[in-house]
């Protein structure tokens, strides 16, 4: 019961300071927390970029009242690269200083939890690969993947949050099947959280627009918590320990998008942090889709990997085979994503 409680508090407290943050941005414009539409980003008027804030308003409200600890270990390194983003929100910053803030708070996490990818496992084969010293820096570098393939997949209504839902959920099904209920309750509130925030950024029936953002605050904060709880899963020792392939699966589409559309940004002679309209919910745009169709078709694709990467888990299926597989369909990703794009630019030319 007071479970439920905490889920149902986390998700109607984002709401509601989500929504007093996005009214405090509209009205009080100089505080800056209102993104503009310009060449790349095509919303029609200035949006709050508070969603962040309300998640972590929410959510540490909800474990406060309901007497659930978050440890220090992930509130820390997480709320320190929230106050990053928030800067960056309000005033933007270098990319340089914002990815050397990243790589400081993502060792500083690595460091608290005592989690590091010691090895790592063969695609389509058994056994592992031993990292020894490159441990550490490999699992930083990791998270710093991680963060900004979130970031960058925050480019329709609704995408990212979704995603993080998504990827929440199946973290808090990989717990439980492990027997790690306090941390299947922690990604259910943050689920729930998520959930709250979406009331306001998707797009739904009773709204056509999102009424707020997720913003670099709450992409690069929400982010680390996700990667908190993977490593704690998957990277700590002691008990039954969730293969490394199975909690990332809930974050393969967005970090898929993010090496695929670097890969080809370095192919073209461009900076591969660069910001553009060239990632794949832009190119389901291209090709004829809604915003809303291309929203649910990633979700839907983020649903699956997700899904099936659990269920050949619990079926048994090696590691090394699951990444191997995941691998594959990156391979094919970006294959079926440079011939679309070719054949969207040709078909533009001719007309």
């Amino acid at each position: 019961m007071a479970q439920a409680s905490y889920l149902l508090l986390a998700f109607l407290l984002t709401a509601v300071a989500c929504w007093g943050f996005a009214e405090l941005a509209r009205i009080a414009p100089q505080l800056r927390l209102l993104d503009l539409p310009d060449e790349r980003k095509q919303h029609a008027a200035a949006v709050p970029v508070v969603g962040g804030l309300g998640i972590f308003v929410g959510l540490l409200l909800a474990a406060l009242l309901c007497g659930q600890a978050w440890p220090l270990e992930v509130l820390l390194p997480s709320l320190s690269l929230f106050l990053v983003g928030l800067v960056d929100d309000l005033r933007g910053m270098r990319a340089l200083v914002k990815l050397l803030a990243q790589v400081l708070c993502a060792w500083w996490l690595v460091e608290l939890t005592g989690a590091s990818l010691y090895a790592l496992p063969m695609p389509f084969a058994y056994g592992h690969w031993v990292l020894g010293p490159l441990a550490t820096p490999l699992t930083v570098l990791l998270v710093v993947a991680l963060l900004n393939a979130i970031n960058m997949i925050d480019g329709l209504d609704g995408l990212a949050g979704g995603c993080l839902a998504i990827a929440a959920l199946g973290i808090a099904y990989a717990a439980w099947v492990v027997g790690r209920a306090d941390l299947g309750v922690s990604a259910l509130a943050l689920c729930a959280a998520l959930a709250g925030f979406l009331l306001w950024n998707a797009r739904l029936p009773w709204q056509q627009r999102a009424r707020l953002f997720l913003g670099d605050a709450g992409a690069l904060g929400v982010g680390l918590v996700l990667c908190w709880l993977m490593f704690r899963l998957s990277l700590t020792p002691g008990g039954t320990r969730v293969p490394v392939t199975v909690a990332l699966a809930p974050l393969a589409v967005p970090l898929i998008d993010m090496v695929v559309v670097a890969f080809w940004r370095l192919a073209e002679g461009r900076n591969p942090m660069q910001a553009d309209r060239g990632h794949s919910h832009h190119l389901l745009l291209g090709l004829g889709l809604s915003a809303v169709g291309a929203v649910r078709l990633i979700w839907i694709a983020s649903a699956l990997v997700t899904v099936l990467t659990c269920v050949a888990w619990r079926a048994g299926v090696a590691e090394g085979r699951l990444l191997g597989v995941l691998l594959l369909a990156a391979v094919l990703h970006m294959v079926w994503f440079r011939r679309s794009w070719l054949a969207l630019r040709r078909s533009k030319e001719n007309v």
